[in-house]
């Protein structure tokens, strides 16, 4: 089987009073909106580096206070994230459906599982407060940290670590970056909303089946749209 094709343009951003120039690789031909989620990760990275270049960032390998929000996650990134835990071991796979199920129950029990007009300040404050960790934290580390959500990527402080695990958060200075990962929900339908990453296998019970097929290019213009949109 040939090998999949694949089409390489830089890009030229204005992101606030960010200039970003990035290379982004896509697939060429139809492809779902899940297969260009690496392009995205790379071009939210390039954003966070010119973000935080010249600061001096707390956040290290074994602080996971942060772990503990809510992570608002795209109906697009949530189908990738399927298919990185699809790819794990069975036994991999078992120890997380069982930190899923877990962090569903106390969400469930919390009376949490569902938004009900609640503003997602109010609802941010209340998950944390929970101190469910994500299923994917282990030794107060990310175990897909490669593959985490985008809005992950766009977290990060220059205050002391341990001030993080304050329930008021007081005294946390986190890093002014542009959040382009608002751009990815409804990137497949604009009636998409977010959902918890802590209830993504709930949320696969029911997902959507199908989805539309793009070209990659036409991916990430349809991505640089909603940017435009949302910034």
């Amino acid at each position: 089987m040939a090998a999949e094709a694949h089409s390489t343009a830089t890009l030229r951003l204005s992101v606030g009073d960010l200039r970003i120039v990035h290379p982004i690789t896509v697939p060429t031909g139809p492809v779902a909106a899940a297969d260009v989620v690496p392009a995205l990760q790379g071009l939210v990275n390039a954003v966070v580096a010119a973000a935080e270049a010249g600061k001096a960032i707390s956040c290290r390998k074994g602080c996971g206070a942060c772990c503990r929000q809510l992570v608002p996650i795209s109906r697009t990134e949530a189908e990738r994230l399927l298919e990185t835990v699809a790819a794990l071991p069975a036994e991999r796979r078992a120890v997380l459906e069982a930190r899923f199920a877990a962090a569903e129950a106390a969400l469930a029990a919390a009376d949490l599982k569902e938004r009900k007009g609640r503003p997602d300040r109010e609802l941010s404050t209340a998950y944390f407060g929970l101190g469910i960790p994500c299923p994917f934290l282990e030794d107060e580390s990310c175990s897909i940290h490669p593959d985490r959500p985008l809005v992950c990527r766009e977290y990060l402080v220059t205050s002391p670590a341990d001030l993080c695990a304050g329930p008021a958060q007081e005294g946390v200075t986190p890093v002014p970056v542009p959040k382009i990962s608002l751009a990815a929900r409804g990137l497949q339908d604009e009636s998409e909303d977010w959902f918890p990453l802590a209830l993504l296998m709930d949320w696969a019970k029911t997902r959507p089946k199908g989805g539309a097929r793009r070209t990659g290019p036409e991916w990430i213009q349809k991505f640089l749209k909603g940017m435009s949109r949302k910034g």
